[in-house]
């Protein structure tokens, strides 16, 4: 028999929509500590939430979203869809599609990330030496620089204007954060895709009102901080009961 946990989102329309996929998995067995089935209730933040929620048995567990605003990127069913949800958890073998998470160390510890890292600073410029490989690349001035996985792609990076990179590719992308660029001041200016051997490393002097952002976490960055960000090992199982192309997901959500 199947175990499931729902994730929901802290609002009284996720909230009652948990409730309602609960009364349709009556069949299945309910267990927050060690699911098979991870549903998501709410949005991309949600599910993001959720990985980290369940990532000490990333192996062992699958998941699945039901989005209750409009359609996101890791969701697969709208909010009038549960019944149909319910019914494919039930009677579907799901095809699992894995998205590559990002390994970083900082401070001695080893954190993970769905989407991306961020050195961020609202307050100053930041300036932060990158090396890729341990080779020094540049010396960046900014606001701060971002690393994403291809399934960050389309967030932030985004924003940033990097490139939206199918989820299915083993790569890791840097983009600036606001950066300086005049005749003293110079970096590489535009997105860096690496591959899944490589390392990328940033060093830091001063980081007042610094902060490195690690999906939806935040940390307060010291002086003389190292950061290390490459592609992990580890991968989210992500349950396909109904088949939604890449290109489907982009021109729902963007065209």
């Amino acid at each position: 028999m199947k175990r499931y946990a729902i994730v929901s989102k802290k609002d009284d329309v996720s909230r009652h929509l948990a409730a309602l996929i609960k009364e349709e998995l009556t069949e299945l067995t309910y267990d927050e500590e060690h699911p098979e089935i991870v549903i998501s209730v709410g949005g991309d933040g949600t599910m993001i939430y959720s990985i980290h929620r369940y990532e000490h048995v990333l192996n062992d567990v699958s998941f699945v979203g039901i989005h209750t605003g409009t359609l996101g990127f890791f969701t697969d069913y709208l909010k009038d869809e549960y019944k149909q949800l319910a019914e494919d958890i039930l009677t579907k073998q799901p095809e699992i599609f894995d998205r590559h998470l990002l390994r970083i160390s900082y401070n001695g510890e080893i954190f993970h990330a769905l989407n991306e890292m961020r050195i961020e600073n609202s307050y100053r410029s930041q300036v932060i030496d990158m090396y890729v490989n341990d080779e020094h690349m540049e010396t960046f001035r900014g606001n701060g620089l971002c690393v994403s996985t291809p399934s960050g792609s389309t967030a932030l990076n985004k924003s940033l204007g990097g490139a939206v990179i199918n989820p299915s590719l083993r790569l890791m992308q840097v983009t600036e954060i606001a950066g300086i660029h005049h005749n003293a001041y110079r970096s590489l200016g535009s997105p860096l895709i690496l591959g899944e051997e490589d390392v990328v490393r940033f060093e830091t002097d001063f980081n007042e009102n610094a902060v490195l952002g690690i999906d939806t976490d935040i940390y307060e960055l010291k002086d003389h901080d190292v950061i290390e960000a490459r592609l992990s090992k580890r991968v989210a199982h992500f349950c396909n009961y109904r088949h939604i192309s890449f290109v489907k997901r982009l021109r729902k959500s963007y065209l």
